[in-house]
C-alpha cells in the first residue's frame, strides 16, 4: 500500500510500504487492552493518605460513654470525623503494573499503524537537518500539522532533531524502535524517517511470519 511521503521541498508524494504492517485488519479489543496496559504502567502509584493511626491529634475519648445522648465514639482521629484519618485510602504501595506478551505488543502496534495510516508521513530529509526550531516548525506548518499532537520517529538518537522539535509543544521525538501502540494511537500525525520505517517493517514482519 502507499502512504504519504515528504519531498525535500516539503511537498507530498507517496511511498510504498508493507500491506501487512500498515494495512492490517483491526482488532479493537486487543488495541484497547494494549492501551490500558501502557497507561497503567505509567502510573507512579505514590498517592497516599493518612490512616486514623497516622493523623495528628489527641487520642482522648471525645465524650464519656453514657449519658450525653450522643453516639459512642473514641478518639477524633476516626474516619467519621472531619480531620480524622481516611479509611481504605491509597497507601503509596500500590503496584499498577500490567503485562502484555511480546506477540500482543507487536500485533497492537500493527493495528495502531493500520488505523493511523492516513496520518502517517515518511521523510528522508532528516539526515541533513540543520537543528533549527524554525526549520522544524516550517516542516510542520507545510504539512498542516503544526499545533497538533505529532509523533516523530527517527532511526537512532539524533540530538539535533530532538533539540529542534523538542522546543515545539505537542511534538514527541523518539527512536522508532521504542514506538508502541499507545504512542501511535494517541497522535494526530506520525512522521517516520525512511530508515525508521525500514527497521520497523523488518522488526514487525518477523512477528507476522511467525
Amino acid at each position: 500500500m502507499k502512504i504519504k511521503s515528504i519531498t525535500p521541498t516539503n511537498k507530498l508524494s507517496t511511498i510504498t510500504v508493507s500491506d501487512e504492517i500498515f494495512g492490517s485488519k483491526t482488532n479493537d479489543q486487543l488495541l484497547s487492552q494494549a492501551i490500558r496496559v501502557y497507561l497503567s504502567n505509567k502510573r507512579q502509584g505514590t498517592s497516599k493518605v493518612k490512616t486514623r493511626g497516622e493523623v495528628t491529634g489527641s487520642r482522648r475519648k471525645i465524650w464519656k460513654q453514657k449519658g450525653t445522648g450522643n453516639a459512642r465514639h473514641g478518639a477524633k482521629s476516626a474516619p467519621i470525623f472531619v480531620g480524622g484519618g481516611v479509611a481504605h485510602g491509597p497507601t503509596g504501595l500500590e503496584n499498577w503494573t500490567l503485562k502484555l506478551s511480546k506477540h500482543m505488543k507487536k500485533k497492537a502496534l500493527i493495528i495502531a499503524l493500520s488505523l493511523q495510516s492516513e496520518n502517517i508521513f515518511v521523510t528522508d530529509n532528516l539526515a541533513d537537518f540543520d537543528g533549527k526550531t524554525k526549520t522544524a516548525a516550517k516542516l510542520l506548518k507545510d504539512l498542516n500539522i503544526f499545533g497538533k499532537r505529532v509523533l516523530l520517529a527517527t532511526d537512532g538518537n539524533n540530538e539535533l532533531i530532538r533539540r529542534a522539535f523538542g522546543n515545539i509543544q505537542k511534538v514527541n521525538v523518539m527512536e522508532g524502535s521504542l514506538v508502541n501502540a499507545l504512542d501511535v494511537a494517541s497522535s494526530d500525525a506520525i512522521i517516520f524517517s525512511k530508515d525508521a520505517v525500514k527497521s520497523l517493517e523488518k522488526r514487525l514482519m518477523k512477528k507476522v511470519k511467525s
